[in-house]
């Protein structure tokens, strides 16, 4: 399977004129202009991607990589990773619902801040031979009562796709691609806010932003910035930064986050330290790759 219809299963043109005037692209913050070491994380002969990063140096993300009990390219797994030694486990999925039924591939993760809760991506692998595409959901799993609770959101609609959840602390706000209805066309970025727990408010879908094509991985930064991958018509997947605050137009990220081949997934870890997925140069691997700046 080509890394393009993986990106479409799991998961530019803009207008430019506002009031009659011209409106500017968003500035590339100056952490782009620093120098990088950029190396691969996972291995090149496997999936891997959905990464998020969820505290006290630690990566979550997903995989087809060989595990203990299965080999490479059954299932699409949760693993975590410690960023200082770049170490890989399995997670323990032990009481997570679905996440630890066999049956389900786990299509991406996000956890808040307090370890309260955890949104999954799941595809029930089973209905694949019944679906023209595979269909991949949302599961609220709560850990606030020391133990898992699970269900799927409201905002969830039955046979449309939810996948790449990432969830801002600051602003309570969840964001998420689908092909739910009310989007441009493909997937398209939404977000909703969380009102209480358990509670979300109404889903927006993010227009400034959405295109026909697919716009997926969305990332919010500390500075606020929103950082997303859109499906663009001469390089593949390529990575573009938006800023909320300014409302003006995306702007494509440089070289090294942006390459020849698909690029997704990108997320900062701090003002030296990134990750960004990216496809092997013949199309059949997704790859991690950190970018550390010397």
């Amino acid at each position: 399977m080509s890394i393009r219809t993986f990106l479409t299963y799991l998961i530019v043109c803009f207008s430019s004129a506002l009031f009659g005037q011209k409106m500017q692209k968003t500035e590339v913050p100056k952490f782009f202009e620093q120098s990088f070491n950029v190396s691969h994380i996972t291995p090149t002969l496997s999936n891997s991607l959905g990464a998020n990063y969820v505290g006290d140096g630690r990566l979550m993300y997903v995989s087809d990589r060989p595990g203990i009990t299965a080999p490479r390219g059954t299932k699409f797994r949760l693993w975590s990773m410690d960023l200082i030694d770049q170490k890989s486990k399995r997670v323990n999925t032990k009481n997570l619902c679905q996440v630890n039924d066999i049956k389900y591939n786990v299509a991406g993760v996000c956890v808040d801040d307090s370890n309260t809760f955890m949104m999954v991506a799941v595809n029930d692998a089973s209905m694949n031979d019944f679906l023209a595409e595979t269909r991949i959901t949302l599961l609220h799993i709560d850990l606030s009562h020391g133990f898992s609770q699970c269900a799927t959101p409201p905002f969830v609609k039955i046979g449309y796709t939810y996948t790449n959840p990432f969830y801002h602390d600051a602003t309570e706000y969840l964001y998420f691609a689908s092909n739910m209805p009310g989007g441009k066309g493909g997937l398209d970025i939404y977000r909703v806010k969380k009102i209480g727990p358990n509670t979300w408010g109404e889903v927006e879908p993010l227009d400034a932003i959405n295109t026909p094509n697919n716009d997926v991985y969305p990332f919010i930064s500390n500075e606020g910035d929103l950082y997303y991958s859109t499906l663009t018509s001469k390089s593949g997947y390529d990575v573009f930064i938006y800023d909320f605050g300014k409302k003006s137009l995306p702007s494509r990220l440089p070289a090294p986050v942006n390459s020849r081949v698909d690029d997704f997934n990108f997320l900062m870890i701090s003002s030296k330290d990134a990750i960004v997925s990216r496809s092997s140069a013949n199309s059949d691997y997704t790859i991690m790759y950190r970018m550390l700046a010397f």
